[in-house]
């Protein structure tokens, strides 16, 4: 889901509430993010507990450090890179993710879709999202990963870019490839 301009200043003025010491914004930040944090966080590793723990160690982090940290009017931004980074940093020393293991893009996985939603999606839509997550199984983790924060988390190609670590034009190659590849698959 896209950030709207006024969740920005709410997001802005509870990240400098946070920042200041006050432990309900923190809280709020924290429950507001988590759904997308886990999500997201999901898709680098299938290991459930290890991204629970990544999202708890990057929110202790942020308390410790919260005095020195910028300001920010994008927050669910901040937090999705942040971690990306964090989960980096702790699979490589820990060589939980290879670079042979597939990430999982299903609906299942980001819990979304409520029971009911999945149900009527998997009944109508079954033969095509099969063939859809099977072409996108084929894609490289880079091209899954620009497909997840495109159609999964809504997101446009600067802030993509932010998460990523890559150049806004680099982000429209490699979505422009990816998406021309799996038109051409499927």
């Amino acid at each position: 889901m896209q950030s709207h301009p006024e969740n920005n200043a709410d997001d802005a003025d509870l990240w400098k509430s946070f920042r200041a010491g006050d432990d309900d914004a923190f809280g709020q930040i924290a429950r507001h993010y988590y759904k997308s944090l886990f999500s997201y966080g999901s898709k680098f590793s299938l290991d459930r507990e290890f991204v629970k723990d990544c999202i708890q160690d990057l929110f202790m982090e942020l308390w410790a450090k919260r005095e020195t940290i910028g300001d920010t009017a994008f927050v669910k931004f901040y937090l999705l890179k942040s971690l990306r980074r964090k989960i980096y940093r702790e699979s490589q020393r820990q060589q939980w993710i290879s670079e042979g293991e597939e990430l999982d893009f299903s609906a299942e996985a980001s819990g979304d879709a409520s029971i009911e939603e999945h149900i009527i999606e998997i009944e109508t839509n079954e033969a095509m999202l099969k063939t859809l997550n099977q072409q996108i199984n084929l894609l490289t983790r880079r091209q899954q990963e620009v497909i997840y924060l495109r159609f999964f988390e809504s997101m446009d190609n600067e802030a993509i870019a932010q998460v990523m670590g890559i150049s806004r034009p680099a982000v429209a190659n490699l979505l422009y490839r990816t998406i021309q590849e799996l038109k051409d698959r499927l």
